[in-house]
């Protein structure tokens, strides 16, 4: 029922996923023993859309503590074992690693938006280091995911999404990009490789500013 409402919702959210990459994600994915998915982030609904993406593959969200206060929502996220942190708690940012890194070590995937909160400008902000060290630890593949026009859909400042003739010109769809290996590579390097595929396959408007730091 879950994997038939998110169809029902993106269909009428006029959600579309790009043809090219789709059949070439399927085939890695079923390769990978686990993988930490990456991806953009600048709408409540990236998460469907990557829910969309990903299927019935077993898949733990990184998210952010706060999110354990919203009802139903912090329920779910609690009882479904998703991996949640407070970043200005160093006792809960060990946990959350150990718990990401043991899920990876389990053959579960995990998911993560690295930017750490959603963008107020729609472009793309610097990455958190924390994930790319849980992907290191196992050895996990990362594969980048960039999502456009999300914020076109529901907007930062909105409560639901917005009614498809405002965001008919822009029509959101996530580009799968390929597989990227974490093997000899530093924090520093992973992050960077990631970051910079992620801003590649990002639309004008979303691409990160110049001024931007890759990591914080």
């Amino acid at each position: 029922m879950g994997r038939l409402y998110l169809v029902v919702l993106i269909s009428c959210l006029h959600c579309t996923l790009p043809s090219h990459n789709c059949n070439s994600h399927t085939s890695y994915r079923s390769k990978l023993k686990s993988a930490m998915y990456v991806a953009n982030h600048c709408s409540w609904m990236d998460i469907p859309y990557v829910c969309r993406v990903l299927g019935f593959r077993n898949c733990k969200m990184i998210a952010k503590a706060e999110l354990l206060k919203v009802p139903i929502l912090g329920r779910a996220l609690a009882v479904a074992g998703h991996v949640t942190l407070d970043r200005t708690n160093r006792r809960s940012q060990m946990q959350a690693y150990k718990a990401g890194v043991q899920w990876l070590k389990d053959g579960v995937s995990l998911v993560t938006f690295p930017e750490g909160t959603r963008s107020k400008t729609s472009r793309l902000g610097s990455f958190k280091k924390g994930a790319f060290k849980m992907a290191q630890a196992e050895g996990a593949t990362v594969v980048p995911m960039s999502i456009h026009y999300a914020d076109k859909v529901q907007p930062l400042d909105y409560a639901f999404p917005a009614k498809p003739s405002r965001f008919w010109g822009a029509r959101a769809k996530i580009k799968v990009g390929k597989p990227i290996s974490t093997d000899g590579k530093s924090d520093d390097d992973l992050l960077e490789e990631v970051w910079q595929a992620i801003a590649d396959d990002l639309p004008e408007s979303q691409k990160p500013s110049k001024d931007t730091p890759v990591g914080v």
